[in-house]
């Protein structure tokens, strides 16, 4: 039956069904490297980007639904206000407002089903929003690069554009060494969260602050007798698709007056995926504004 259809036909149905001037297109995929061109050549249309860790591919409208607010309550506020301050104090308090740069090796593994993976990392952050990590793996070298604007990462045969993943990279900065960049935020009066009540993490008794931050939703566990970062979870994008985390610190070490956590976990859908340790840190270096600047291959892409 189908081979007796002609393309006249098929044509017919489609102009009564199919009205070009109101078609939703659906286009996943990097959108960096085809924005342009689409803009250029349908200058009439309306476009509209998602995160990909914000996609629902069963949402009429593809959008992840928002947590519901309806638990925050004046008191609620007030008591994820005082352990978000609470904590900062602990790690630093105005200490931490003077940090502008941080510098750290980093050792540790990625685990797998077969074997695990070690990898190194050399680290730059800039505060507030940007970073630079050199990954050895395997014989491998990587840079990653957030620009605070864009992402890239940079192999040894190519460059590709990572700009999906900023809010990725945001989250990365913002806690780096058990939240440094967070409670900067947080003592100018930028981020606010919600107490969710007391639980038990890795027999530990924390209290929980729902924050929402720019990189997205998260939920910050503190150490209910240190007041330090214990754990966050949150809602991850990854290649192999959306993955729910939970990351741990531990090892926390005073460094000039602050506190800085020297070791982390990271389990990725309840399966233990990333630790690695700080091998050497180094507060406020100077610099050098080309470590973040884009390569052309990579700003052509």
């Amino acid at each position: 039956m189908i081979r007796r259809v002609s393309p006249d036909e098929v044509r017919g149905v489609a102009q009564k069904y199919l009205k070009t001037n109101d078609l939703d297109i659906v286009l996943a995929g990097n959108t960096s490297s085809f924005r342009d061109r689409l803009r250029k050549e349908f200058p009439n249309a309306t476009y509209v980007e998602i995160p990909f860790d914000q996609v629902d591919v069963l949402a009429t409208d593809l959008r992840r639904p928002k947590e519901t607010s309806a638990l925050a309550t004046p008191e609620s506020l007030e008591q994820g206000r005082q352990i978000l301050l609470a904590a900062a104090r602990a790690a630093g308090g105005d200490r931490l407002t003077s940090i502008s740069s941080i510098q750290m090796k980093e050792d540790g593994k990625l685990t797998g089903p077969n074997a695990d993976m070690p990898i190194n990392v050399r680290w730059v952050v800039a505060y507030p929003d940007r970073s630079r990590g050199d990954l050895t793996a395997r014989g491998t070298n990587v840079v990653q690069v957030c620009d605070g604007k864009s992402v890239w990462v940079e192999m040894p045969s190519q460059t590709h554009d990572a700009t999906p993943m900023l809010h990725e990279f945001e989250r990365g900065i913002s806690l780096y060494g058990g939240g440094w960049g967070l409670y900067q935020q947080v003592l100018a009066g930028k981020i606010e969260g919600r107490s969710i009540g007391e639980e038990e993490i890795d027999g530990q008794k924390t209290s929980g602050v729902a924050v929402g931050a720019p990189f997205g939703t998260i939920k910050l566990y503190f150490d209910s007798r240190t007041h330090l970062l214990a754990a966050a979870r949150y809602r991850s994008a990854t290649a192999q698709g959306a993955s729910d985390d939970e990351q741990r610190w531990s090892d926390y070490r005073t460094i000039e007056g602050r506190e800085f956590a020297y070791s982390t976990v990271v389990y990725r859908d309840g399966v233990k995926y990333m630790e690695s340790t700080i091998e050497e840190l180094n507060l406020n270096p100077s610099v050098d504004d080309s470590l973040f600047s884009k390569p052309e291959t990579a700003a052509s892409k």
